[in-house]
């Protein structure tokens, strides 16, 4: 008997604890809810106070922008002043005629040599040399070495051991003085005796 009701009281004690913590958590959750509702208002309020705040920038900022383009428009009409109705236009320009060639003399004279060397399109002569021009060591070597047969330019560089424009500029001034004949149909070009020069061709030493 005693049992039973120490049981009761242990039972009844025990609700009423249970009874008691989910008051207090009861009560916890409604203070936890009125603060999270009370802080969503509050981001709310800034979240629109702050969207107010923009437009009002936004209409600032447009107001700038519209008073910038009067300035500028202005600007623009009192910096470009009219032309003066007494100013002159240029006149137009006029290209130059282009340099008209020279026409060779119908009495002018060929030599034999220039007429044979002119019949033949793919090569070129000039005049014979001057009497009494001296020629230096290089004109000389190639002189000699176009007696022994017809060379092209890359084989004259390689026999006198010299540089391609020291050796284009030696066989130049060779066919201006009118030694050699020039083949330009061929690349590079192939360079020939004339009869002048064979008439200057150097003893071999």
């Amino acid at each position: 008997m005693v049992l039973d009701d120490a049981v009761a009281v242990t039972l009844l004690a025990t609700a009423a604890f249970f009874v008691a913590l989910s008051f207090g958590l009861l009560l916890r959750y409604r203070q936890v809810s009125q603060k999270i509702s009370a802080s969503s208002d509050l981001g709310h309020d800034l979240w629109i106070a702050l969207e107010q705040r923009m437009k009002k920038q936004d209409e600032r900022i447009l107001d700038m922008m519209g008073r910038l383009d009067v300035v500028q428009s202005r600007v623009v009409a009192a910096t470009v002043a009219p032309v003066p109705a007494t100013l002159s236009p240029l006149p137009p320009l006029t290209p130059s005629p282009p340099p008209q060639e020279e026409e060779p003399s119908a009495v002018t004279e060929l030599s034999p040599s220039v007429q044979h060397f002119r019949s033949q399109p793919e090569s070129q002569t000039s005049q014979p040399p001057p009497v009494g021009v001296a020629l230096d060591e290089t004109q000389l070597a190639a002189i000699r070495l176009l007696s022994e047969n017809p060379k092209n330019t890359r084989q004259l560089t390689d026999a006198l051991g010299k540089s391609r424009e020291h050796t284009a500029r030696v066989m130049k001034e060779l066919f201006e003085r009118g030694l050699v004949s020039r083949n330009d149909s061929t690349k590079p070009f192939v360079y020939q005796l004339t009869e002048a020069g064979r008439r200057i061709i150097p003893p071999s030493s």
